[in-house]
């Protein structure tokens, strides 16, 4: 028996996942230059992710619970507000970490071009409210990480790492 879907139209979420994989294989690169062009002050952020392995593995886990969240709905909603605080230590503002959703969005939209409906845009439209209604409920702690603040200062007085 299959559990009912916690968000009305999953299956136009999980088709516009599996269509975005299928048109970009990594899209790694394209999420993250969206987010770096929107706020550029995070990309040092990543001054230990030389070779884009940090990115992934976050991309990757973000899917993993956009498809919980969009489903069953057995972990994502809380994990989406533990990672928000757990972020908030490393000095991401929850305010651009809620925002990654609707970078990948916007990414997939620019990669599907135009097999992106209406319909789609819709679902996403929809499923952003939903997922900013828990970002909203979750409890505030903005800690000031001393530690990564000196190690975001170092990094910042040398520049951005470029590896080819």
């Amino acid at each position: 028996m299959t559990a009912t879907p916690a968000f009305p139209r999953a299956d136009l979420i999980e088709a516009s996942l599996e269509l975005f994989a299928e048109r970009c294989g990594d899209p790694t690169a394209l999420v993250y230059s969206h987010l770096f062009t929107l706020y550029p002050q995070m990309e040092a952020h990543f001054w230990r992710d030389t070779n884009g392995a940090i990115r992934g593995e976050m991309l990757s886990r973000t899917f993993d619970a956009i498809l919980d969240f969009v489903g069953e709905r057995r972990y994502a909603d809380h994990m989406i507000g533990t990672e928000m605080v757990t972020h908030e230590g490393y000095d991401i503002p929850r305010e651009i970490f809620a925002t990654f959703f609707s970078v990948i969005r916007d990414a997939m939209r620019e990669a599907l071009g135009p097999d992106w409906s209406e319909e789609l845009d819709s679902a996403w439209r929809d499923l952003l409210i939903e997922i900013d209604h828990f970002v909203g409920v979750t409890p505030r702690t903005d800690v000031s990480n001393p530690y990564f603040q000196q190690l975001l200062a170092e990094f910042e007085a040398k520049g951005p790492v470029r590896t080819a």
